[in-house]
């Protein structure tokens, strides 16, 4: 008996009850007192070597020869087999063998016998299976057959990915599917759709129209959100190599209408997380999840996490890995419009920034996240723009005004309260010694308990001297006091020089500068970055409307 591919645990169990005329694997088992495995994927090598400890058994292999020239594979791994028994009637027939290969979740047909498998509680039943009851293959199993050994994995591997696409085709998320848990004749109706719309000369207009369709209460979110996944889905499409005609663009959009608005069953999902009790299929179409939304906003997902936090922007699932997470589009750009109006007249007078072109000093100054400032912007708490289809990747970015961070830094800088050492250092760009100096010379004043810096300390201390280091100032304080002693010829109130390495550290009362000097060293704020030229002529702008 000779074997060209290996063989499950399962199959050894098969072959050794069928040697001794049992009908099933469980009543071998269960005539030898061996508990029954309750799946064929959980038969393992203990199983087998409890069969061949029994005397007689594995004197009659040897005798037999039952199990020479076979290889028998070890099946630790079954993701990508079926849970599913599946067998060829006319393969088992001939050798009684149980093939691994047939268990491949993307496997359907026998290249041998040119025939479908089938699936079975018990593969020692299918020697009663006729041979004219056998199925005729479908399209895309006659595609398999012709194609060379070598090149079948690798087609029913994409036809079985790009049927995972073919199940919602107008969602944004593109579900994982169980296809290793359902039956065989789901897979190969499944897979056959899939096929025909491959031998369809437009599918990738035809999809896409029906995309663009379905989404077009979203276009104000631009291009990257109206067109998400098109490329990918052109791109696995491009893959395939079918004689095209075959299947006219009206069968194709019925093939792609029939998945979108079947009815949803949850138990052929990986994940069940999405599907709420009752949702309708049309409105999972429009769940994304949080690496999808942060990128459509133009923010990092940090930021998401806190608006999301924050109650700003809704979840439907909130998890600590945002990426995790689900949300309702429309329920997103529902929220977005209510805070941004299209601004056809952008003002020129106010100045906007990207969030990343705003100096990262501000924010340890004022005691201010970049997540605040976003969720402030989104919120439409401060003036702000939501730029969608910019540059030529069509980018969406979210942009502050001018008058809107300094609204921020106001309200923040006359909020604060009482700071332990380690934020004042932080916040005022200090050491420790430094911090020390200041409290020494009164310029800051511990709070009665003396563990914390009184807030109004520091805020007469900055709003009434100007402080210069080299990480504020971009330049060497050094530098800047020797122009202000040659322009107004004041001296410093606090003057640290550092090593070379270090910060310098200069502080000057402000009445005793000239508006010039003022003017050219409260320079810490100017250092924003410059906008770049956007060349998309489909470029959106959104402003908030006006409270």
């Amino acid at each position: 008996m000779k074997c060209n591919k290996p063989i499950s645990q399962y199959g050894v169990c098969v072959l050794i009850a069928h040697f001794y005329g049992f009908t099933s694997v469980g009543r071998l088992f269960k005539s030898n007192e061996i508990k029954v495995p309750w799946s064929w994927y959980e038969f393992q090598s203990e199983h087998v070597d409890s069969l061949l400890s029994i005397k007689q058994i594995k004197k009659d292999i040897t005798t037999y020869s039952l199990l020479a020239d076979i290889d028998i594979f070890e099946s630790r791994r079954i993701t990508s087999y079926s849970k599913k028994l599946k067998v060829c009637p006319e393969c088992f027939k001939e050798n009684n063998l149980h093939k691994i290969s047939w268990q491949n979740t993307s496997t359907t047909v026998c290249i041998k016998h040119q025939t479908p498998l089938v699936n079975t509680i018990n593969v020692l039943s299918c020697e009663s299976i006729e041979s004219d009851l056998r199925e005729t293959p479908y399209l895309f199993e006659k595609h398999i057959l012709s194609l060379k050994s070598s090149e079948i994995p690798s087609f029913e591997n994409a036809l079985m990915k790009l049927s995972e696409s073919v199940f919602r085709p107008l969602d944004f998320i593109t579900a994982k599917l169980k296809l290793g848990s359902v039956s065989i004749d789901f897979l190969r109706s499944l897979f056959e759709d899939t096929y025909k719309l491959l031998c369809c000369e437009e599918l990738s207009s035809v999809w896409k129209g029906l995309l663009l369709k379905h989404r077009s209460n979203l276009k104000g979110m631009g291009v990257i959100v109206t067109e998400f996944g098109v490329d990918e889905l052109q791109t696995q499409i491009n893959l395939f190599k079918i004689k095209k005609g075959l299947t006219s663009i009206a069968e194709a959009e019925e093939i792609l209408l029939k998945y979108h608005n079947a009815n949803i069953d949850t138990r052929v999902f990986t994940s069940k997380i999405r599907f709420v009790k009752g949702i309708g299929a049309n409105k999972i179409s429009f769940q994304i999840d949080g690496s999808m939304l942060s990128n459509f906003l133009g923010i990092k997902k940090k930021s998401l996490t806190y608006m999301v936090m924050k109650r700003t922007l809704p979840a439907l699932h909130f998890a600590r890995q945002i990426e995790k997470s689900y949300f309702d589009i429309e329920a997103i750009e529902n929220i977005l419009s209510k805070a941004y109006a299209q601004n056809r007249q952008v003002l020129t007078q106010e100045k906007f920034y990207k969030i990343d072109d705003i100096p990262k000093d501000i924010y340890g100054l004022f005691d201010l996240t970049i997540e605040e400032l976003v969720d402030y912007a989104i919120s439409g708490k401060i003036i702000s723009q939501f730029k969608v289809n910019s540059t030529l990747r069509y980018i969406n970015y979210l942009l502050i005004s001018e008058s809107g961070i300094k609204e921020v830094l106001k309200n923040k800088w006359h909020s604060f309260k009482d700071m332990d050492h380690d934020s004042v250092i932080k916040m005022l760009k200090l050491d420790y010694k430094t911090l020390l100096k200041l409290i020494n010379d009164g310029f800051l004043k511990l709070t009665k308990d003396k563990k914390l810096i009184d807030a109004d300390s520091i805020r007469h201390f900055v709003s009434n001297h100007l402080v210069l280091n080299r990480t504020a100032n971009f330049e060497r304080s050094r530098d800047c006091e020797k122009r202000v002693r040659d322009c107004c010829r004041a001296e410093p109130v606090c003057l640290l020089y550092m090593n070379a390495y270090l910060t310098d550290f200069v502080v000057y009362k402000k009445e005793s500068l000239n508006d010039c000097c003022l003017r050219k060293l409260e320079s810490r704020f100017t250092y924003f970055g410059k906008p770049k030229l956007d060349l998309s002529k489909i470029v959106i702008t959104y402003q908030t409307k006006p409270s």
